[in-house]
């Protein structure tokens, strides 16, 4: 005998299909976000900023730009998409382009050179350098530190240095001020381990000893755990440039430069680069402990690469964040995924039975 079944029971047999579907797509848009497949609805923007520099052998350009979307104004490289008239930008244009996110990557597209008179580098700020790489070793550039007494890096042989790269009159607290703050805190964790603190002025013609001393004071500088350097524009310029940071002056901003903050070991060579201001000063000691095996807080560890993950996919729109609040934020979502598949089994399942 067939069974009977009741205008609502077929009524809900009927939407089973459709609640089947949505539970599907709910599920398989959650994963594909965790799994940074599935791009944000906001993913292309309009923004518009300075061209720094142009990378034409990686299809790059450094660029200033202003707050788009959730990007606060910063300093970042874009990659150009193949439309995109690489020949046409040059150090200083101010353009306005399409920038969307696509792999982790921000690329440019649309690119259109605004009409103006561009900001003008220097002379100066297009070097023929060698771009320094992980595992080189520091160049022998002779510095002079703010009392006056020359240096070089050969100087720090024996200690694991942290190096920056600053002025003194910049005024974006989210730059050099964050830096040079990130590097008081490194002093008080670091104690009397056997590391060394550095930041290299970007703005040597100004930035003269005296000038540093000052400028030390207000940040707490101990000279014996911190030096900071100046010397020759030339000389200090070019060593700035081997790790891709060509500064230029605007006058509504002051100097404009990318940030790149290198981990440099006992011996001289260089073992990590991190490229935003934000990082976290315990996470740093991690992963300089970890260089030579020495023991270290696995959770700082982690969250170090979590973190520089983080970045690495997401820009500097990441920086600052911590790579353990990201990773939380994932589980988070796997969870929930988890828990529609187990309901959307639990009704088939019902259902067939």
């Amino acid at each position: 005998m067939a069974a009977c079944s009741s205008p609502a029971s077929r009524g809900r047999r009927a939407e089973s299909p459709l609640h089947r579907t949505a539970l599907v797509a709910i599920v398989a848009c959650l994963l594909a976000v965790a799994a940074g497949t599935v791009a944000p609805a906001h993913a292309s923007e309009r923004v518009r900023g300075i061209v720094l520099s142009v990378l034409p052998a990686r299809g790059d350009v450094v660029v200033r730009h202003d707050a788009f979307g959730a990007m606060p104004a910063m300093t970042m490289v874009f990659h150009l998409a193949p439309s995109a008239a690489r020949a046409e930008l040059r150090a200083g244009d101010r353009i306005d382009a399409r920038v969307d996110q696509a792999g982790g990557a921000f690329v440019l597209d649309d690119v259109h050179v605004l009409a103006g008179a561009p900001v003008t580098p220097p002379p100066s700020a297009i070097r023929n350098v060698r771009f320094l790489q992980i595992g080189d070793r520091m160049p022998d550039t002779r510095f002079v530190d703010q009392a006056g007494k020359p240096f070089t890096f050969a100087d720090f042989r024996g200690k694991k240095v942290v190096l920056a790269f600053v002025y003194t009159r910049c005024r974006d607290p989210r730059m050099c001020p964050l830096v040079s703050s990130n590097f008081h805190t490194l002093q008080q964790r670091i104690g009397t381990q056997p590391y060394h603190l550095v930041e290299i002025t970007l703005d040597p013609a100004y930035d003269t000893p005296p000038v540093l001393t000052k400028y030390a004071a207000l940040f707490g500088q101990d000279p014996s755990r911190w030096t900071l350097g100046t010397g020759p524009p030339n000389v200090v310029l070019d060593f700035a440039a081997q790790f891709g940071i060509e500064p230029f002056p605007d006058p509504r901003i002051g100097l404009i430069h990318t940030e790149r903050t290198t981990l440099i070991d006992t011996h001289g060579r260089i073992v990590d680069f991190l490229d935003d201001a934000a990082w976290n000063a315990d996470d740093v000691i991690a992963r300089l402990q970890a260089i030579d095996s020495v023991p270290a807080n696995p959770l700082a560890r982690l969250d170090y690469e979590l973190s520089k993950a983080a970045v690495a996919v997401c820009g500097n729109s990441a920086a600052g964040v911590s790579g353990l609040a990201d990773l939380a934020v994932v589980l988070a979502i796997l969870a929930g995924a988890a828990w529609l598949l187990y309901r959307l089994a639990n009704r088939i399942f019902r259902e067939q039975n």
